[in-house]
């Protein structure tokens, strides 16, 4: 498999574990619009750009491990935030 394959895939399962962690975490769904690989010599992690699917003025983001799927810390405005 070439690099952007690999890299590809990477994103494509960070964000739908992504999108996995915004609907369980907090109820929300969430749409990634852009992503930026952190550098290798860092680790492994990609941040995840995006909004609330029915908002999308309203911007999520998350910064996740691409190779385990743990997130490392994640930002949605405080209001949504259930308790």
């Amino acid at each position: 498999m070439s690099n952007s394959q690999e890299n590809a895939q990477a994103i494509n399962m960070a964000m739908n574990a992504g999108k996995t962690y915004f609907k369980e975490k907090y109820d929300l769904n969430v749409e990634f619009t852009r992503h930026k690989f952190n550098p290798p010599d860092l680790g492994t992690d990609v941040g995840l750009y995006g909004h609330l699917t029915e908002d999308p003025d309203t911007e999520v983001f998350l910064l996740i491990n691409y190779e385990t799927l743990d997130v490392v810390t994640a930002s949605v405005p405080k209001e949504l935030i259930k308790k």
